[in-house]
């Protein structure tokens, strides 16, 4: 897809990054409201509008016709991405908020149109779009925080971009703003995979935009690695006199324990056959490549 969204993010980020310096932005003035802000607002609604459409119809959306930006469009996405889990964290060197933590999918106020519970930003839209004129107190610094972290998480999803680490395991690396100047993300680091090579989540996955770890091609070749470690150590495993004599004696059918390999050779041979069959293994974790991808809910 050509992206023709971030260029207009980035201008609106520029002009509240501007506001920053002529409002001090603390707890203080959160409420405080503006018919520049309204207007911020406003035309972070139609981005908002345009780009869930969009996201929509190249992810699975299957009307045509008609869509709307919330209850097809972000419910759709919801279901694929968990947005409403999403965090976006408040960076910018000029904003002194207590709570830096966004959660913008995340259905937290009641409209005041239809009295059920919708998005902080959406009522916001919402009241400026349908009654400005009574509704000047929707157009505030805390409102245009909110849309503005709604769509900064749309455009990241919309250019779900690659970050190659190389040999970075710990992802020190990352762009963890980016590209913004007002917010950052949390980013789920690699810590390891199972037996089976599965990716382990941590309890905070669902809230973070992007997760790091093993490139496609790195994983193929553990995987590789792992298979041939694990032929290796059975052919030599079936060779050892102890399974052997193990064999004379046992049915192999009855065993019930976890590791046959281990309780029959004991733990100094066991580690010895081990250290024999792993030297390939270990010399591809040492090439590994690492890299952080878009989390949309499939590592």
């Amino acid at each position: 897809m050509t992206n023709i969204y971030w260029a207009v993010y980035k201008n609106l980020e520029a002009e509240i990054v501007k506001l920053t310096y002529a409002i001090h932005v603390d707890d203080n003035q959160l409420e405080v409201y503006s018919s520049l802000i309204s207007d911020l607002i406003l035309r972070a609604s139609a981005e908002i509008e345009s780009i869930s459409k969009e996201l929509y119809k190249a992810n699975g959306g299957t009307k045509t016709q008609k869509i709307k930006y919330d209850s097809d469009a972000l419910d759709h996405l919801n279901g694929l991405w968990k947005i409403d889990k999403k965090v976006v964290l408040i960076s910018s060197i000029n904003c002194y908020q207590t709570s830096k933590i966004l959660i913008p999918f995340a259905k937290n106020e009641t409209s005041t149109f239809h009295g059920g519970m919708t998005y902080s930003w959406n009522n916001s839209y919402q009241n400026l779009k349908h009654d400005r004129a009574n509704s000047l107190r929707f157009g505030s610094i805390k409102y245009l925080f909110d849309i503005m972290a709604a769509l900064f998480i749309l455009n990241i999803y919309y250019k779900s971009e690659r970050y190659p680490l190389k040999r970075d395991a710990q992802a020190t690396s990352f762009p963890i703003g980016l590209g913004s100047e007002l917010f950052s993300i949390k980013l789920h680091a690699w810590s390891s995979y199972d037996g089976k090579n599965n990716y382990l989540r941590r309890d905070e996955f669902d809230e973070c935009l992007y997760f790091t770890g093993y490139t496609k091609d790195s994983l193929e070749e553990i995987e590789k690695a792992h298979e041939e470690m694990v032929k290796h150590q059975e052919e030599l495993f079936s060779k050892h006199p102890k399974f052997i004599n193990y064999q004379k004696n046992n049915n192999i059918q009855d065993y019930k324990g976890n590791n046959l390999m281990f309780d029959v050779l004991g733990r100094d041979d066991y580690m010895s056959l081990m250290g024999i069959a792993s030297p390939k293994m270990l010399e591809v974790y040492k090439t590994t490549e690492f890299e952080g991808l878009i989390n949309k809910d499939d590592a």
